[in-house]
Order: structure tokens, then C-alpha cells, then sequence
């Protein structure tokens, strides 16, 4: 269990370095249209589109690997005020409803996205596809299904 726990913490960890370099694409798209319009009277033509497809592919590839290192908001001040079997049932329907929420987005993301494909679906000013991105944010729940599924089956694990 632990070799594929570290195997999907790889994955993640890249897919957090791919969504760094689209929020560079965000940062430089930002300053290149500053600096053209405010110096040149030339904006970046399509800039907010470039900067909101860069946002959803960097917001998204960070989310798995921010779980492996448990950055992500958890309200547990309740939970522990309940004894230690109450917990554990808790934890384990927590890793459940998560597993079958990132499995339902995962479903659901694949569908909208190849209904963009199917329709064509570009930028006005860009022209960049929406589609790609709309499969790379549904790429981005894969790690997070693996992570909750090994979490699933950590908390469904007799304590020792």
C-alpha cells in the first residue's frame, strides 16, 4: 500500500509542477498585457482568457498533492470530541462521500469536455479550444479519487 501511496504522491507532485508553470502563463500573460497597454497602446489580445484557462489548470493540479500534505481545510474540532470508534466510523464515511464526489466530477468532467470537443467550443478572442482544459481539470481528479480511496482503506484498517 505504501509503494502506490508514493506512487500517487509523484503524480501529484508533478501535476503541481505543471499547474506552477500555468500560473507563470498567468503571471507573465498579466504583465505582458499591463505593460502593452499601458506603454505600448497594445494590450495582449485574449489575456483574461489565457490568465482564467491558465487559473483552472493551476488551481487544479496543485488541489492532489495539497491533500498529501494536508494543507487543505479540515474541520475536525468536533470529531474529536467523540470517542475513538465514533471517529473512525466518521473518518471512514468523510473518505467515502469524498471518494464518490471526486468520482461523480471525474464522470461528469469527462462528459462536459468532450461535449466542448464535440461542439467547437474557442475563445472569442484567443481562439484558444476550451476543451483541453476542461479535460485537464478532470485529469487533476484522478490523484485526488487514488488519494481518497488509500484513505478509505487506511481508516477501514483495525487500529493497532
Amino acid at each position: 500500500m505504501e509503494r502506490f501511496e508514493g506512487f500517487v504522491r509523484k503524480i501529484s507532485q508533478y501535476l503541481e509542477g505543471v499547474g506552477a508553470i500555468f500560473f507563470l502563463i498567468m503571471f507573465f500573460s498579466n504583465l505582458i498585457d499591463v505593460i502593452g497597454a499601458k506603454f505600448f497602446r497594445w494590450p495582449l489580445p485574449g489575456a483574461l482568457e489565457i490568465i482564467s484557462f491558465s487559473q483552472v489548470i493551476a488551481i487544479s493540479f496543485a488541489i492532489p498533492f495539497g491533500l498529501f500534505l494536508g494543507t487543505h481545510l479540515k474541520i475536525e474540532f468536533l470529531a474529536e470530541k467523540f470517542p475513538f470508534p465514533i471517529r473512525k466510523v466518521l473518518d471512514v464515511f468523510v473518505s467515502f462521500c469524498c471518494l464518490i464526489l471526486f468520482l461523480l466530477l471525474f464522470i461528469y468532467g469527462l462528459k462536459y469536455a468532450t461535449s466542448l470537443k464535440i461542439s467547437g467550443e474557442i475563445g472569442s478572442v484567443s481562439k484558444l479550444p476550451f476543451y483541453p482544459f476542461a479535460y485537464g481539470l478532470t485529469l487533476s481528479t484522478i490523484p485526488v479519487i487514488l488519494y481518497y480511496a488509500i484513505e478509505l482503506i487506511k481508516n477501514m484498517r483495525p487500529k493497532v
